[in-house]
């Protein structure tokens, strides 16, 4: 419930930053704005990251705005099934639970992550990195601190896939990439080499969408939907939610 607040001093006020005209005018964009334990909140723009972050294939069943679906309680065996046939919710969801709730390796998730970035959710390019990233190690393990031809070519590949990430609209796919990029690429990787094998990726995944079965569609929402724009300022800019506060006159933190 909202609390009684006869005035809140928000703490990136209080650390003098300050706060843009950009992010003021995207707050306006929402007319629901309810002060919640210190903490200006906008439904509206609560349930456009909800769906932002479903049409991008991140985890999304712990939101009070999810609904459960006849995926959440299917088999394995049978989410495999539908998947093969093409269905890109099956397969998505397998993703899900292999990657991000997974008790093995990730590469035990990387078929099913693969054709999750086919289907366009962004948010799998983190798995597919991540994978490459166990097959790097494991491959180091075995060169025992020397350099190999396969261990170069993984290398490559991990690298290739931290530009694919850049082909999509996902701050957050792209940010996961960026934290990776230098822990992998050496002297015997140049830019114009990861160019190359991040085209190469681009062109498997092509084909592999001209070759995907078609399915009649599961999926509820729409893959190309854009970040809200109020999110994108904020993560853009490194600063936490509690600069929203600031784009509100004292005089509106009344009692309520």
């Amino acid at each position: 419930m909202l609390v009684d607040a006869k005035h809140v001093e928000p703490d990136d006020t209080r650390q003098s930053q300050e706060v843009s005209e950009e992010l003021c005018k995207a707050v306006k964009n929402y007319d629901d704005w309810q002060l919640y334990h210190d903490q200006w909140v906008s439904e509206a723009f609560d349930l456009e990251r909800f769906q932002w972050q479903a049409s991008k294939g991140y985890p999304v069943k712990e939101s009070r705005f999810y609904e459960r679906t006849d995926y959440d309680k299917y088999s394995t065996e049978t989410l495999m099934r539908l998947a093969q046939e093409g269905d890109k919710a099956a397969n998505l969801e397998l993703a899900q639970r292999h990657y991000y709730f997974r008790s093995g390796k990730v590469s035990d998730a990387e078929h099913f992550c693969y054709m999750a970035v086919v289907d366009g959710f962004s948010a799998m390019t983190s798995c597919m990195i991540s994978s490459y990233g166990e097959k790097v190690a494991r491959q180091m393990a075995k060169d025992q601190g020397q350099s190999s031809e396969r261990q170069l070519k993984l290398r490559l590949k991990l690298l290739g896939w931290t530009q694919i990430s850049q082909d999509f609209d996902d701050v957050f796919a792209q940010q996961f990439a960026e934290i990776l990029k230098p822990g992998y690429q050496r002297n015997d990787i140049t830019d114009a080499m990861i160019k190359d094998a991040a085209q190469s990726i681009r062109e498997e995944l092509k084909l592999a969408r001209q070759k995907r079965k078609e399915y009649k569609e599961t999926l509820t929402f729409d893959v190309k939907q854009e970040m809200p724009e109020l999110w994108r300022i904020l993560e853009n800019n490194q600063q936490n939610e509690s600069m929203i506060n600031s784009c509100f006159k004292e005089s509106q933190y009344a009692t309520q």
